[in-house]
């Protein structure tokens, strides 16, 4: 069965070669990290990262102009990982008719909980970029029923708070969890934070649709050999086609 592969790349200056390379080994969905100041959502490896960016005068013009410029290039799906500040600052309108312009599938917006998400659903009715939904392991579970229902594209769930039982494995009430998700939700859900190697992948879409994968994939596109990297993004595409 064909699970999803969702790798994250940071928008530095040529993170367009890097999603490039993601989409030649088979990803289905590339979520490109927007820099931002303040993050709330990232981890230290993606952290440094995006400071590097912001150092090296990227921004969200930047990730957009070269989205647009080479969107005919990239066969998967791709979509922004940023933060609410970016867009309002840009003008919603302006940026989602920018991500349009770019073939952005989705956003995901960490800092802009559902009640706020549905009103920016809300105010864009006509929009084409889906507003990807988040739900943390920490969320109830008639809160995590409400987000499934109105969810599109795809719902992330975050396995942050999760941890593994004895044998290195997912917490099978983390499984369960996702499975609970699965199913009130008419789109796939995935599971990122945390998974790093292919028994990791192996593991948890036994019970989500998919993975994401991101400060391992950042890690590795700074410190590993092309064939190396490459190795490495086959493993993981090879653990998810099962």
């Amino acid at each position: 069965m064909h699970k999803l592969f969702i790798p994250y790349v940071m928008g530095n200056k040529h993170f367009i070669e890097n999603v490039k390379t993601l989409s030649n080994v088979g990803a289905d969905i590339i979520e490109v990290g927007v820099p931002f100041s303040d993050p709330v959502a990232d981890g230290p490896v993606i952290m440094d990262a995006g400071s590097k960016a912001i150092q090296e005068g990227v921004n969200i013009q930047f990730i957009l102009d070269q989205l647009t410029e080479h969107r005919n290039e990239i066969e998967s799906d791709y979509v922004l990982m940023t933060y609410y500040n970016i867009i309002n600052y840009y003008g919603e309108a302006d940026f989602l008719q920018a991500c349009a312009r770019a073939g952005v599938y989705g956003l995901i917006i960490p800092d802009l909980p559902h009640e706020l998400v549905q009103q920016f659903k809300a105010r864009h009715p006509q929009r084409q970029t889906k507003i990807i939904s988040l739900i943390a392991m920490t969320t109830s579970e008639s809160r995590s029923n409400q987000i499934a229902k109105e969810a599109e594209g795809f719902i992330y769930t975050v396995t942050m708070n999760a941890t593994t039982g004895e044998n290195g494995k997912f917490h099978p009430d983390l499984k369960d969890r996702i499975k609970k998700i699965k199913s009130k939700s008419k789109v796939p859900v995935v599971a990122g934070f945390g998974i790093r190697t292919p028994e990791h992948v192996k593991d948890i879409t036994e019970a989500s649709d998919g993975v994401v994968i991101g400060s391992e994939i950042v890690k590795r596109f700074e410190n590993d050999s092309e064939k190396n990297m490459l190795n490495y993004l086959k493993s993981i595409r090879n653990a998810l086609n099962r």
